[in-house]
């Protein structure tokens, strides 16, 4: 496969004329970080992380987060597994196994999102009725549009956003939210992504490093996949999912 030398969605970012692994990372890590800021001074951050905040008010915007996720994820780990099929064929089978775990693993998260979206209040039927929202189906469009355009080493770098913010937030979150009288049968999706998706970061971690090594050319789709993905989640998926609990109340 032949290097594709793209303009990402943020020319900003610095990097070197021949970039490696390291530099890669550290952009990434560095956007991570910067997104988890801005994350917590967002007014729907500060509105669940506080003691003040009513609980149905929570539960409002929990049940409509998680309804986000019902949404977009079917579409994502479809077009996941069919980007890792696009592979080089000379990528070891023990890496393209490694990479299947992460969008097999996460095949049934939509039904959890739906599991904690009812135990929050919403209604099943009506949720499996309903067109996605604008936000969603951008989320889930950049990765048909990444299939589309056959940028297999993309689906690394939007992924690696996934996988490192995921935890973080949730983590932060599910903290927050401890001692709040909700049920914990509608944090289900919360409480196993703060436990579980460090692992996946840190897999997430070694397989850019390892391709990067293998595949020189995959640096510039790797950041690629990472900047597309960042310019439509998580702020405009969130913060449309508070924007819509609000105006429900």
């Amino acid at each position: 496969m032949t290097a594709r030398h793209l303009v990402t969605t943020d020319p900003s970012g610095s990097f070197s004329n021949e970039p490696d692994a390291t530099e890669l990372l550290a952009y990434m890590d560095d956007h991570v970080n910067q997104i988890a800021s801005r994350t917590e001074a967002s007014e729907f951050w500060v509105m669940l992380t506080s003691r003040d905040t009513d609980p149905s008010i929570l539960k409002a915007v929990l049940r409509e987060i998680v309804l986000e996720v019902f949404f977009y994820n079917a579409p994502i780990v479809q077009c996941g597994m069919a980007l890792i099929g696009l592979m080089p064929r000379t990528m070891t089978l023990r890496k393209v196994k490694a990479l299947l775990s992460d969008p097999a693993e996460e095949f049934d998260h939509g039904a959890m999102a739906l599991k904690d979206y009812v135990a929050l209040g919403g209604d099943e039927a009506d949720a499996r009725r309903r067109r996605m929202s604008p936000a969603a189906l951008a989320a889930a469009g950049i990765w048909g549009m990444l299939l589309n355009e056959r940028e297999p080493f993309a689906y690394i770098g939007g992924m690696y956003l996934f996988e490192t913010l995921t935890p973080i937030v949730c983590g932060r979150l599910q903290l927050s939210l401890a001692g709040q009288a909700l049920e914990r049968s509608g944090l289900g999706f919360i409480e196993f992504h703060s436990a579980e998706d460090p692992k996946h970061a840190t897999l997430m971690r070694v397989l850019v490093e390892e391709t990067a090594e293998q595949f020189p050319e995959s640096i510039d789709a790797v950041r690629y996949g990472f900047d597309c993905f960042r310019a439509v989640y998580p702020a405009p998926v969130w913060d449309g999912a508070y924007r819509r609990a609000m105006g429900s109340l």
